[in-house]
């Protein structure tokens, strides 16, 4: 056999090969970007785990259930505190319905529950003042408004079938 016999094996494996290495760089793409999206998801639920049990301290929860009950009624400085409080309410809430609208496959009732934490927080009178407020001021993005007054004007989603009675 001669050298230019071998040209068509040769041809044939090195097609091979890069078919090999593309659908293996392309299996490792996917893990990746699977591995960053639940990293992604880890933060997010421990910034929310953070934020709610930031009312753990019972001085700071008397803060906000004041603050929900009348937030006209708190000084100054408790206004800034709840308002900052329920602002970091707002962020994480739309940072969970934006990850969760980009993923592949979407966490099913991950929506309706972030609308109802975003409609606890905001019902409350003190809440809606604070809503109010905040909203004429112009604080945040014009989506993240349309968002949530979506959210209020639909009120409380089901997310879990009627329990058995």
């Amino acid at each position: 056999m001669t050298l230019s016999e071998f040209t068509p094996i040769a041809d044939l494996l090195a097609a091979m090969a890069v078919i090999l290495t593309v659908a293996f760089l392309a299996y490792e793409i996917r893990a990746s970007r699977k591995q960053a999206e639940l990293s992604n998801w880890r933060e997010l639920l421990q910034t929310l785990v953070d934020f709610k049990s930031s009312t753990n301290d019972l001085v700071f929860a008397d803060l906000v259930e004041r603050g929900h009950q009348d937030y006209a009624a708190l000084t100054p400085a408790e206004r800034r505190a709840f308002g900052l409080h329920l602002e970091q309410g707002v962020h994480i809430y739309g940072n969970f319905l934006k990850h969760n609208n980009d993923l592949p496959k979407k966490l099913v009732g991950l929506d309706d529950a972030c609308a109802n934490m975003f409609h606890d927080l905001l019902t409350t009178p003190g809440g809606a003042q604070w809503w109010a407020e905040t909203r004429s001021a112009g604080r945040f993005m014009p989506a993240t408004y349309a968002v949530i007054d979506e959210i209020l004007r639909k009120g409380r989603r089901p997310t879990a079938p009627p329990l058995p009675g």
